[in-house]
């Protein structure tokens, strides 16, 4: 006896105090009715208990749909929320009701949640093939968050020589601009990786247009020149990541990227350092999967013929 639970949500991503929809259906893969209840969705933030809501028979060999229930995502909730799925099952057998007892899905699932508005973020960073195994997964979580993203060569293209002036323009015309610091050069001298000057000119374009400032630093890297200088001074916050632990830098985003928004919308540079002075980051490095759309294959416990 086995069965497939699956699930989907109405949207792909969703605001702080939205309401989710999500559906349900249970395809039952064996030869005798099942009954599905007590279906929950255990989030990282909280339980949603479904109980009868969502429940129902499933005759053998069908695919039937349990419901629909409306979620209230709670006001402070943002960024990727963790969750599993657990659930009651019972089976027909001999003209009763067998309780084969609870299931709870082995693997963790994720929806998005992030705030609006979308702002607009210039991300300064390498455009090299052999860094974007770094960069590409750092600029998919700053979407997370509620930006879009424009770097020039890469959202952006145009030819050589009018890159400099598209690299202005698109400075001026972003909300905000976060750096991503990766290693370029062994200075032979101190034994230090420096970065290229790319990352050094466009932070003081977006300094000298007074726009929020965000600096991700490769652990193994010094700053130096002026994003080194507005490190220093407090102008710009750094977050320091290492290249092979990406999740301990989602967690850290978890907890910046809120007030981040905050100083983009309010532009309330000191409210946000005192914040950040104040953080402290627990990381989990925990794998995840995206549960808008997801399915469950379960098997009864008991041993059945059937």
């Amino acid at each position: 006896m086995s069965w497939v639970l699956s699930w989907n949500f109405d949207k792909p991503n969703y605001a702080p105090g939205e309401v989710a929809v999500v559906s349900f259906w249970l395809d039952n893969l064996g030869n005798t009715p099942l009954y599905i209840s007590d279906i929950s969705l255990e989030f990282d933030f909280g339980v949603y208990s479904l109980e009868d809501i969502v429940s129902g028979v499933v005759y053998p060999r069908r695919k039937s749909y349990l419901g629909s229930v409306r979620l209230s995502i709670p006001s402070n909730v943002v960024g990727r929320r963790k969750f599993t799925v657990r659930y009651h099952v019972y089976e027909y057998v001999n003209n009763a009701w067998v309780d084969l007892g609870f299931y709870t899905s082995e693997r963790t699932y994720f929806i998005s949640v992030y705030p609006r508005p979308l702002y607009k973020v210039f991300v300064s960073r390498s455009i090299r093939d052999e860094d974007k195994w770094i960069t590409d997964p750092i600029v998919e979580m700053i979407r997370e968050w509620g930006f879009e993203t424009v770097t020039v060569g890469i959202e952006v293209k145009v030819p050589e020589e009018q890159v400099p002036m598209k690299v202005k323009e698109e400075i001026m015309k972003a909300d905000a601009l976060i750096a991503i610091a990766t290693p370029r050069f062994l200075d032979s001298l101190t034994g230090l990786w420096k970065t290229l000057e790319w990352l050094h000119a466009e932070t003081g374009i977006a300094y000298g247009l007074d726009k929020p400032l965000l600096i991700l630093k490769d652990r193994r890297i010094h700053l130096g020149g002026l994003p080194g200088y507005l490190a220093t001074f407090k102008q710009a916050p750094v977050i320091e990541f290492d290249p092979f632990n990406l999740d301990e830098l989602k967690a850290k985003l978890s907890a910046v990227m809120p007030g981040f928004r905050e100083w983009i919308a309010d532009k309330r540079r000191q409210e946000f350092f005192e914040a950040l002075a104040k953080l402290a980051v627990i990381v989990l490095a925990i794998i995840v999967l995206p549960g808008i759309i997801g399915s469950i294959l379960g098997s009864s416990k008991k041993h059945n013929p059937s």
